[in-house]
């Protein structure tokens, strides 16, 4: 690999948490409108890329999403959007918070490198999670990928990000939570990869494996 002039990251569960999670606030919303659990959280998860294409807001996307859900579940649309008004109400984009390490890195990264967060999610969501988290103090290029582009593992969302910061693939590295749209996406864009993850039981599909933010401090493309 040839010198590592740009960093690219994921945002949600990469550099940025919600201090309440997802399956918190569906809780809630399923109690606010007095129904049983209508499906998982896990299926909200599954489905968000693909409604992520189809809609213009995260409240538009949660709404298809949970209306969907709820029909292929014997229940009525109206009552899957029910609960998509009572978790948007609940929902707080601002009650985020940097994850453990993410400043440290950024610091130390901002005078090495260009940076760029490639982010599949609506644009009203995760420029609110950028901005209170302070995280555009450091980040050069942001792209929303499913909006901007096809969602991630597509290689449009890293091309247009390289492009924004002319820098060719192999003089780049991405770093993020998920091995099928991040580390996937990037090497179907031609970049080297890096994979946050506890789980080190399989063998890992990224270009380097790390177990918390913290291991940047000594970047693996330098070792």
């Amino acid at each position: 690999m040839t010198t590592v002039e740009t960093v690219l990251f994921d945002l949600d569960d990469t550099l940025v948490r919600y201090q309440r999670s997802p399956g918190e606030i569906l809780s809630v919303a399923f109690d606010s409108v007095g129904v049983e659990p209508l499906f998982p959280v896990e299926s909200y998860y599954d489905r968000f890329d693909e409604f992520a294409e189809q809609t213009n807001s995260i409240d538009e996307l949660r709404s298809a999403c949970f209306e969907s859900l709820a029909v292929e579940r014997g229940y009525e649309r109206q009552l899957g959007q029910e609960v998509a008004a009572a978790f948007s109400e609940e929902r707080d984009q601002t009650n985020v918070e940097l994850l453990p390490q993410a400043e440290s890195v950024l610091d130390n990264f901002y005078e090495q490198y260009t940076l760029g967060i490639v982010t599949n999610g609506s644009p009203d969501s995760q420029q609110t999670k950028i901005e209170a988290t302070g995280l555009d103090r450091w980040i050069d290029t942001v792209v929303f990928a499913g909006y901007e582009t096809p969602t991630k593992p597509a290689p449009e969302p890293f091309e247009r990000a390289l492009a924004a910061l002319a820098v060719r693939p192999e003089s780049a590295v991405h770093i993020g939570d998920s091995a099928d749209t991040d580390i996937h996406g990037a090497h179907n864009a031609g970049l080297d990869s890096v994979w946050l993850t506890a789980d080190h039981s399989t063998d890992s599909p990224a270009t380097y494996t790390i177990g918390s933010l913290a291991e940047l401090l000594s970047p693996p493309w330098k070792q």
